[in-house]
């Protein structure tokens, strides 16, 4: 038979066009795919599929059943094992033309002579604490074959010796298990933390998976990749430079700010936010924070405590949540959620300066986990940090105040002022020399922290986590004049003035003891105990008692503020799936029994003493800088309270999702209090959902306002003045009419809209609320003794009082935006972009009148608030963020590009004898960019800048008496994103 040169030409091309076909198709099915979905419709599957891989499918929506309700989960998994896993038991096949799947049914296997019937393999898939995992897909390796597990996790399907078994779930390692000749097959699936990266848990009880578009609230998911990609070394900047909502900026000379920075949702105050760790309540810091700045009169919880690589992910509840968690959660929780891996570990050495040359600093972390015995774990992570302190102060430069005097430095006369400093030789000309540092303080920092589990048997499961912080700050205060009358000088010992050097050690500690034990009929019961401790040690240095003359010491011990919480709970839960005609019911009940413990301790003697010049020459006692804790100000309190909620969650259909929650809490210093909430969300179609809530929370008075009884100082135009905090159980304020404190009560409401769309390739949600506060709990403002005359035959001696009362109404109102969008490019390269923005605004729209008892015998009007605190509470914070991400991954190089964007904020001063005075500070915007080198697995490389721009806050006005002769150029009376410039690092990664 004769060969043409046309058939040969058609032969080599038939072959060539194959072969182009068979590699083409390879390089379609070998692509890595990383997905977790539950129960979500197979069209929905097939749409994120093509958006990851960047391939279309080509298939009858009728045919096929596209409807059909599947779960998936792979990482970094080739296309062809995802399409086995996912298609196989929907009895679908498929083949690859070209960049397009073509999908169909396949014929009835029970006819194949291929395929001979199985013997049926039975048996029950688990999680390692025993629970059923319902919804499990089982498939037979290379077959067409497989089931899905019911509701107690049983499933059904035929196999015979020699196949294998694949087990996958969402959240979990997918396992095989290979047919021996065994017709019973129990499997425990162990939990893989990677795979429920995109998935809520905070805010629901119910077992059911969900992502935030599928949600009847609004919550932000943030992987430990985003938080340690803004280069920021401490968990709250961290998650300042991610979430919209979320703000926390350092502070410069700020009291308790220094020690603990304030962070906030929605722009309400740093204690109506709930912090959790893996959905257990966080104790708070020790100390109330009385200084002027974001968050006076609150206590902050520390997140900074707990290292960044202990994290695997945190989530961000954008809306009211007192029923289901209790007090403090009016706007919103942060929930941290700890690793588990083990076997794997990381270790991050990091290192970043400013572009002024200070504020260096390196960080070293290290996380590993271990397993105990067969199923257990024990995740470790220990972390050091050790930063300089800034310097943003201007020169010093002393400014004319009311009645023709001067802020010198010897003499409140100019021309002798100047020649006193000329002979003295101690400074040079003025605007040339800086007396104090108004920047971010040094710190040293050390943490550990661990998250164990250890199964006990098929049906329980130990658990416990906690950690052990411990930093030291040094932080400053303001410079003292050597002027001989004022009350703060001492020119025995220092004749040049002097500024007191504040640092403090911060120490705190908590553990989670807790089982979990699957009970009779599915129901899920979940014991715990925790306990955690937080105190402040603080220090004055370089400082003087000036009432003591040439007597006093020059370093004293302050004193020591703690607080400790215990908490005792039982949970239990259900999820059912088809009862009472519904998709999904699940249901919780539970109880919690809280302690807290407040403290305070006394410094030396000598920090709070009243020396004899105290009289004759009208100086102020106590050390400067920091007026210890006397004798008479020793506090040990202690309050509990009980309380017991419900919680209801329903797939009601396959669109309508229905939650309510009622919890009723009793404390046993001023009595009880029941919140609600109602929350739904509807699916109009595959892409679309809007959603809603309602809900009645609270907020009870911290322990620590209440009880606190601590002097502050502070310093305006040059005159310091001692301040008293007056604990609420003091008899003397009913006498002027002041009221015990009770909880803050709220009403959130919110309302939303979820999209997809570019087939899946770009999300977003869109959120609009409004959150009305009662009886908001504020401090007042600092009451001159001198000056009331219902004041001064009740507390002789003090300068200043200031006390907690429920003073203001307050409404929020704002939205929320946040959308995502990727997109595989060729060569796998892969562009990544998001956009989130928060826009709202606070005001007081009603306040409560002054006691009469109060304003009597006094003819000027006593406010309990004014200007400066009402600015702290409406206009400190920005009420507009907006940050915008960029990403493209190359390979091995991935570079990253963010901005942030900080609103304008407004504060108020009150100086002496002069008018109320404001200043504006306008909106900026921040630029970060980073580059990462992946060498391999292993070792990656990152450099990166954040606020390459070097943008600054506006300057303060130099004639406010806020400015403080140059000491503070940049507003502490409101903060939007801090004021050290352009900051440089590089981190070197280790995954090993």
């Amino acid at each position: 038979m004769k060969i043409t040169v046309c058939q040969l030409v058609l032969a080599l091309l038939f072959v060539s066009i194959s072969m182009a076909h068979e590699s083409r198709a390879q390089e379609v099915l070998s692509r890595r795919v990383t997905l977790t979905a539950v129960d979500q419709p197979t069209r929905t599957i097939l749409n994120r599929l093509e958006q990851l891989t960047d391939i279309r499918f080509m298939y009858s929506a009728e045919v096929i059943k596209a409807d059909r309700l599947v779960s998936v989960s792979v990482q970094e998994q080739r296309l062809d094992n995802v399409l086995n896993q996912l298609l196989n038991p929907l009895n679908i096949t498929y083949r690859v033309v070209g960049q397009q799947i073509v999908l169909n049914t396949a014929p009835d296997n029970t006819s194949l002579p291929s395929e001979p019937a199985a013997p049926p393999v039975v048996g029950k898939v688990t999680a390692k604490n025993g629970e059923p995992l319902p919804g499990v897909n089982v498939t037979v390796k290379g077959k067409t074959r497989g089931a899905s597990t019911d509701a107690q996790g049983q499933f059904k399907l035929e196999a015979e010796p020699g196949e294998t078994l694949i087990f996958s779930f969402i959240g979990y390692k997918n396992q095989e298990v290979a047919i021996t000749g065994q017709t019973s097959i129990d499997v425990t699936l162990e939990e893989s933390s990677a795979l429920l990266q995109e998935v809520a848990v905070v805010g629901s009880r119910s077992s059911v998976a969900r992502t935030d578009v599928e949600r009847a609230v609004p919550v932000d998911v943030l992987t430990a990749k985003e938080l340690q990609s803004t280069g920021q070394v401490e968990l709250s900047q961290q998650v300042q430079f991610t979430s919209p909502s979320f703000n926390s900026a350092k502070n410069g000379i700020n009291g308790v700010a220094s020690y603990a920075d304030p962070a906030s949702l929605k722009g309400l105050s740093p204690d109506q936010m709930l912090v959790l760790v893996d959905g257990k309540r966080r104790h708070q810091f020790a100390a109330v924070n009385l200084n002027v700045t974001v968050g006076k009169g609150t206590v902050v919880t520390d997140m900074n405590a707990v290292p960044t690589l202990a994290v695997e992910r945190l989530e961000i509840l954008r809306d009211g949540a007192a029923a289901q968690y209790g007090s403090d959660a009016i706007a919103g929780i942060v929930n941290l959620n700890l690793k588990k891996s083990v076997g794997t570990g990381s270790a991050l050495l990091q290192y970043g300066v400013t572009s002024q040359g200070d504020g260096g600093g390196y960080t070293a972390g290290l996380n590993y986990g271990f397993r105990l015995g067969k199923n257990g774990y024990l995740n470790l992570t220990g972390s050091y940090q050790d930063v300089g302190g800034t310097d943003r102060s201007d020169p010093y430069n002393p400014q004319p105040v009311a009645g023709g005097a001067y802020t010198g430095i010897y003499s409140t006369n100019r021309a002798t002022d100047e020649s006193t400093r000329e002979a003295r030789g101690v400074y040079g000309q003025y605007g040339t020399f800086r007396v104090t540092q108004y920047g971010s303080n040094a710190m040293k920092s050390g943490q550990l922290f661990y998250n164990a589990g250890l199964p006990l048997s098929k049906n329980w499961m130990l658990y416990s986590f906690g950690g052990f912080s411990r930093k030291r700050v040094n932080a400053q205060g303001f410079f003292r004049t050597a002027i001989p009358t004022v009350g703060t000088t001492n020119p025995s010992i220092y004749p040049d003035g002097f500024t007191p050097q504040l640092p403090g050690t911060v120490q705190d500690y908590s553990t989670v003891l807790g089982i979990r034990r699957k009970v009779a009929e599915g129901w899920n019961l979940d014991l715990s105990t925790s306990y955690g401790y937080n105190y402040l040690d603080q220090n004055v240095t370089n400082s003087t008692n000036a009432s003591l003359g040439a007597n006093s010491p020059k370093d004293f011990y302050v004193g020591r503020i703690a607080f400790g919480q215990s908490v005792s709970e039982i949970n239990i839960n259900k999820t059912m799936f088809g009862a009472l005609g519904t998709k999904t019911l699940s249901l919780a009940i539970g109880t919690q029994y809280r302690v807290d413990r407040f403290q305070l301790q006394a410094g030396d003697p000598a920090s709070y003493q009243i020396g004899p010049l105290a009289a004759t020459n009208n100086k102020i006692p106590g050390s400067q800088g920091r007026v210890g804790i006397g004798l008479d100000d020793q506090t040990n309190r202690t309050r509990s309270n009980v309380g017991v909620y419900v919680d209801v969650e329903s797939d009601l259909t396959e669109r309508l999702l229905l939650e309510g929650a009622l919890r009723y809490e009793n404390y046993s210093d001023f009595g009880g209090n029941l919140s609600g909430k109602l929350a739904s969300r509807y699916k109009l179609n595959d892409n679309f959902s809007i959603r809603g809530s309602i809900n009645r929370g609270f907020r009870a008075p911290l322990l620590q306002q209440v009880a606190n009884a601590v002097t502050t100082s502070t310093v305006q135009n040059g005159v310091v003045t001692s301040t008293k905090e007056i604990p609420n159980s003091d008899p003397r304020l009913n006498q002027i009419g002041i009221e015990d404190p009770k909880a803050e009560t709220s009403w959130n409401y919110n309302l939303g809209l979820t999209a997809k769309a570019a087939r899946n390739r770009l999300l977003f949600t869109l959120d609009a609320y409004q959150i009305d506060i009662r009886d908001r709990i504020i401090i007042t403002e600092n009451l001159r003794v001198a000056n009331i005359a219902a004041l001064r035959p009740l507390f002789p001696g003090l300068q200043e009082i200031t006390f907690f009362t429920n003073q203001v109404n307050t409404q929020t109102r704002g939205i929320d935006f946040v959308t995502s969008f990727r997109q595989t490019l060729r060569r796998s390269n892969v562009f990544t972009a998001s956009i989130a923005l928060t826009v709202n605004k606070t005001e007081i729209v009603g306040t409560k009148g002054t006691p009469a008892q109060l304003q009597a015998g006094t003819t000027a009007p006593i406010r309990l608030i004014d200007t400066v605190s009402r600015a702290l509470i409406e206009t400190s914070q920005p009420r507009t963020k907006v940050l915008v991400s960029l990403g493209y991954q190359m390979g091995k190089l991935t570079v990253n590009l963010r901005s942030t964007y900080f609103g304008a904020v407004t504060a108020w001063e009150k100086p002496s004898g002069l008018p109320h005075r404001v200043q504006t500070f306008g909106g900026k915007n921040l630029f970060d960019v980073s580059a990462v080198y992946a060498f391999n697995k292993m070792f990656s490389l990152t450099l990166g800048g954040n606020n390459i721009t070097n943008v600054y806050p506006d300057r303060v006005f130099s004639n406010y008496a806020s400015y403080s002769n140059g000491q503070v150029p940049y507003t502490r009376n409101a903060n939007q994103f801090g004021f050290n410039g352009t900051y440089y690092y590089a981190n070197l990664m280790v995954n090993f």
